[in-house]
């Protein structure tokens, strides 16, 4: 498909434009002034592929652009100036995409087909049904398959007044996911079960001449394994973030580093979902009316007794949690993953988010009132009543 091409060259050559043009007046291009601009390129016989890309995704391309080079001229900013895209060939076959919108129910859902703009209709694979109105579709090319991104809109539930259960997760190399409550998630290691398969299919390609019929045919083959064993981290990810969603009210998970954890250990931070599930599970809980709370990343989670708070360091091979101070003995993940809990509670009360609740029946247990429900505090009507 030519249009993920077309995208990429529009992007190049209106940012060439804007740093032409800031060179000239300091001054940038911006969303109105760039859709004016591909009007009147459309003119000329150079641009004629323009007429051939779809209005609506080329003007998605001047909004994301218009959108970066407004990150990335900021004070304040924390994006970097946009870039240009890369080539075809140097982005090895793969990553390729573009976005269009529905405008007027231009992209149809009908008889197993989608119709795209430009495109025409293309049979179409989906697990569930969708409702016939959706918002854009993000054509994208991933390991020899092109596969689009249907943008639905979805209600929301109402934000929840009483928080009950309340999870910390720890996410470490040896598990996915340990709960606070004892739920321990294994990580089901998609790029390892299938290795032997990698090295086969590469060792294979190496020794045939690239280019040749053969040649492509195993291409295709070992891209359909890194296909399939993105579909087997992303179908792992969705269900365990949904199951999140659904038990937990209050979930908090431990800021971690993943980029420098990746620095020394690509291949297991990667295989893990280390970071991936995390805003996996955030979108959900805002989906269901949940809170998520992602407590610093420099708390002592591993090295805290959750049953006396006495500190102590451990190494990275100690499995297991052996207070010095009161002989608690507990896994070394679950003891992180209480004290997760713990802290991020702590810290939600401390900025005034949430507050404990008045039980609804004074019911002792070894002479102590348990409170274990959580309420969420309208922040600015506390202050209007207190002024």
């Amino acid at each position: 498909m030519e249009f993920g091409s077309y995208a990429r060259g529009l992007w190049n050559l209106l940012l060439s434009e804007n740093q032409r043009r800031y060179a000239h007046d300091k001054k940038f291009l911006f969303y109105n002034d760039m859709a004016k601009l591909i009007t009147e390129l459309k003119q000329f016989d150079e641009f004629s592929w323009l007429r051939a890309f779809d209005s609506a995704a080329a003007q998605q391309v001047a909004r994301d652009l218009d959108v970066a080079l407004k990150n990335g001229i900021r004070k304040d900013r924390i994006q970097r100036f946009p870039k240009y895209k890369l080539s075809y060939k140097k982005k090895k076959q793969h990553g390729d995409s573009y976005r269009t919108i529905n405008n007027s129910d231009c992209i149809r859902i009908k008889n197993g087909t989608i119709s795209i703009p430009k495109v025409g209709q293309v049979s179409i694979r989906y697990h569930r049904k969708l409702p016939s109105a959706f918002k854009s579709v993000s054509i994208s090319y991933h390991h020899g398959t092109w596969e689009a991104s249907i943008v639905i809109e979805v209600k929301k539930e109402a934000p929840k007044e009483t928080l009950g259960a309340i999870g910390g997760f720890d996410i470490n190399s040896v598990h996915t996911l340990v709960s606070s409550s004892g739920w321990y998630v294994t990580n089901p290691k998609s790029l390892r079960n299938n290795e032997a398969k990698l090295k086969q299919l590469q060792r294979k390609l190496s020794q045939q001449q690239k280019g040749s019929n053969r040649w492509r045919n195993t291409k295709h083959r070992l891209q359909h394994v890194h296909l399939k064993i993105r579909r087997q981290r992303l179908d792992f990810g969705h269900q365990v973030s949904n199951t999140i969603a659904k038990c937990f009210d209050l979930v908090v998970f431990e800021d971690l580093n993943v980029k420098a954890m990746q620095q020394w250990n690509g291949r297991m931070t990667g295989d893990n979902l280390m970071g991936e599930i995390v805003d996996l599970t955030r979108y959900k809980m805002e989906r269901y009316g949940g809170l998520i709370h992602n407590i610093n990343r420099f708390a002592p989670s591993s090295k805290l007794c959750n049953n006396c708070g006495h500190s102590q360091t451990m190494d990275l091979k100690d499995r297991v949690f052996e207070c010095m101070g009161c002989g608690h003995i507990d896994c070394r993940d679950w003891n992180s993953a209480k004290n997760i809990e713990a802290i991020g509670v702590k810290e939600l009360m401390q900025a005034g988010t949430v507050c404990w609740a008045l039980p609804t029946s004074q019911v002792k247990s070894s002479g102590k009132m348990k409170v274990r429900t959580l309420v969420r505090l309208d922040v600015e009507s506390a202050k209007r009543d207190a002024a």
